[in-house]
């Protein structure tokens, strides 16, 4: 077994947590999208929301992702 595959059956025994995790990222997106609509573009504030906003993309992309391969080798 290489380095590789016992890292993704490290990822993949976690699977049946990925559904928790994916519900809390989602909840953050949608509770950011008030301080995305709400301040003002040229705050501080603003641009530290964007930057949660990129963090929270990236977190639903990756925990999905591998929630989306590890189902899909479970049925393998």
């Amino acid at each position: 077994m290489t380095v590789g595959e016992a890292v993704l059956d490290a990822i993949c025994s976690q699977r049946d947590k990925m559904p928790l995790v994916l519900t809390v990222v989602i909840v953050m997106g949608l509770l950011l999208a008030f301080p995305l609509l709400l301040l003002e573009n040229d705050t501080a504030g603003y641009a530290i929301a964007v930057i949660d906003a990129i963090i929270v993309a990236l977190c639903l992309v990756v925990f999905g992702s591998a929630y989306w391969y590890c189902t899909k080798r479970a049925m393998d």
